[in-house]
């Protein structure tokens, strides 16, 4: 009930600069709630969405609402099972974002396939200044490619 009236809240202002709805347990029914959020907010700078459980799917859903923002600059997904779905997701995000300056993909289940998908987009996009990609299962030889 109380996700639902926040999201519903957030979801009627274009104001939303900062959002940090980290440690808290969204899984797929909830983050179609919070979806609503990131349709009218597309100024958003700083989005901290770690450790709420979200998966591949949904971060395809959210990276396709943040296709839309021009102004983010720090994306926080850390302990996220985003998987390679997700990187995919998030290398398309980079390739389109020219203002991400800051992302944090740490412990987020990416293999190789997703380290792939992530380096070709960083090979394209030289705003990011920081990237935290550890505790992922990317091999030595990908992490090299990048």
């Amino acid at each position: 009930m109380g996700l639902e009236h926040f999201a519903l809240a957030l979801s009627n202002t274009n104001r939303l600069l900062h959002l940090d709805i980290s440690e808290n347990d969204l899984g797929p029914k909830n983050f179609s709630l919070i979806q609503k959020i990131f349709k009218h907010n597309n100024k958003i700078i700083h989005l901290n969405i770690a450790d709420t459980k979200i998966d591949g799917k949904e971060t395809i859903k959210l990276c396709e609402n943040l296709r839309l923002n021009t102004n983010l600059k720090y994306l926080y997904l850390r302990n996220c099972d985003i998987g390679d779905q997700g990187s995919d997701a998030i290398a398309n995000l980079i390739n389109q974002n020219k203002t991400l300056v800051e992302l944090e993909i740490f412990n987020c289940g990416i293999t190789e396939q997703g380290g792939t998908f992530l380096g070709h987009s960083l090979k394209t996009n030289f705003c990011i200044e920081k990237l935290s990609i550890g505790d992922n299962k990317i091999n030595r030889k990908d992490v090299e490619q990048i």
